[in-house]
């Protein structure tokens, strides 16, 4: 197994952790020694079919042969265009298998990045907490409020303890799983990105996307590259149902007739197998390829247009609740401050405002994270992965 890269100590972007998982992940390794595998069938399909040698020998007479197959009729152009055919489809699989995991990671990238936030809005709520808890304190030592308040005060601080402690074993367990990925169990890893969301792609851009998309998308250039090779079996059963002729070179030593040299051909005469079950069977192979090839078309388009949608919606999503929701955050604090210190609320009306605070922050980070999935499964289903390569 290849040397690991170490485990960084600093927070990490997205493109540094997947470039890590690529290159840590020992099931793209396995999988990019299928090129080396395909490989070594075309230097195979190169060789030249190896000569026979016989010697006997019966009194008075001694002879020895030589036979050299010849591949005239184009079976061994065939095997090598097949071969190199067969490269190119293991290393759009072994690319196929790069944008899988680079899929996975980054789902599990975005699930830390919110994590993180997600502890940091509990911690802060918990803070505002502590700073209303002064004043509550405040206005129990002044006598203008009853110890009940100190009370309840308690319990929601020993709530929000909780929330906290939640929040804090979530984060560790989406680090777990960003560690497990890049094959680095023993990192506590940290990580760092935006989360504003993009340049929001129009609605109608779905024709240009797809343009890109055709040809970059892995699993289509895989489903290409499977039906290039199976289309060119065909032709390679084809020639190999031909016979193939071995020219021979036979030297006898009699006794009586002396020395001499014969040469001869010998071929296969294909009277009863004339390999037609081969080709028949490339030319099944062939058509599953392509349907397979076809079905692969369809679903990377409905994905795409999915991926699109989603995108717009979360999109509208977020910008709405920024616009109608998270303004309102800052006055409502200071107001059920003010409202509780000049006698016009209770402790009830302070915490439930804390409370809802906290609730409409938590549930924006759960619209943001909706963006960020968005975003990037857009950017997989319109082939815009990283190159990274392992």
């Amino acid at each position: 197994m290849a040397d690991l890269s170490p485990a960084p100590q600093h927070p990490v972007t997205l493109e540094e952790y997947l470039r890590l998982v690529v290159r840590n992940q020992p099931t793209l390794a396995a999988e990019q020694m299928q090129i080396g595998l395909a490989r070594a069938d075309s230097r195979t399909a190169r060789a030249f079919p190896n000569p026979s040698v016989s010697v006997s020998s019966k009194p008075g007479e001694r002879e020895w042969s030589v036979q050299q197959p010849l591949p005239i009729f184009g079976q061994r152009s065939a095997r090598i265009e097949n071969a190199r055919r067969g490269e190119v489809s293991a290393a759009e699989h072994a690319r196929a298998a790069v944008a899988t995991t680079l899929d996975d990671a980054a789902q599990s990238f975005n699930d830390l990045l919110i994590a993180q936030r997600r502890l940091v809005i509990w911690q802060e709520a918990s803070e505002e907490l502590n700073k209303a808890g002064r004043i509550v304190r405040g206005q129990i030592e002044a006598g203008a409020r009853s110890r009940y308040d100190g009370a309840r005060l308690s319990l929601q601080q020993a709530r929000m303890a909780m929330e906290v402690a939640k929040a804090d074993a979530g984060m560790q367990e989406a680090a777990s799983r960003v560690a497990a990925q890049a094959a680095l169990p023993g990192w506590i890893p940290r990580v760092e990105g935006s989360l504003h969301s993009g340049d929001l792609p129009q609605a109608n851009a779905f024709d240009k996307l797809w343009e890109t998309a055709r040809l970059q998308l892995a699993p289509l250039r895989a489903a290409q590259a499977d039906l290039d090779q199976a289309r060119h079996k065909v032709e390679l059963a084809r020639r190999e149902a031909l016979p193939t002729p071995s020219i021979g070179v036979t030297r006898v030593t009699n006794r009586f007739d002396g020395s001499y040299t014969q040469l001869g051909v010998s071929v296969e005469i294909p009277l009863f197998d004339r390999q037609r079950g081969a080709v028949d069977r490339a030319s099944v192979e062939a058509e599953q390829a392509s349907l397979r090839r076809d079905a692969a078309v369809l679903a990377a388009q409905s994905e795409l247009r999915t991926a699109l949608q989603q995108l717009i919606l979360r999109h509208a999503n977020v910008t709405t609740y920024e616009r109608e929701g998270l303004a309102q955050i800052a006055p409502l604090r200071q107001m059920a401050q003010d409202a509780y210190q000049l006698g016009r609320g209770g402790i009830l009306d302070l915490i439930d405002a804390l409370e809802s605070i906290t609730e409409h922050r938590v549930e924006y980070l759960d619209l943001v994270k909706d963006l960020l999935d968005a975003e990037w499964k857009l950017r997989v289903a319109s082939g815009n992965l990283p190159d990274i390569r392992p």
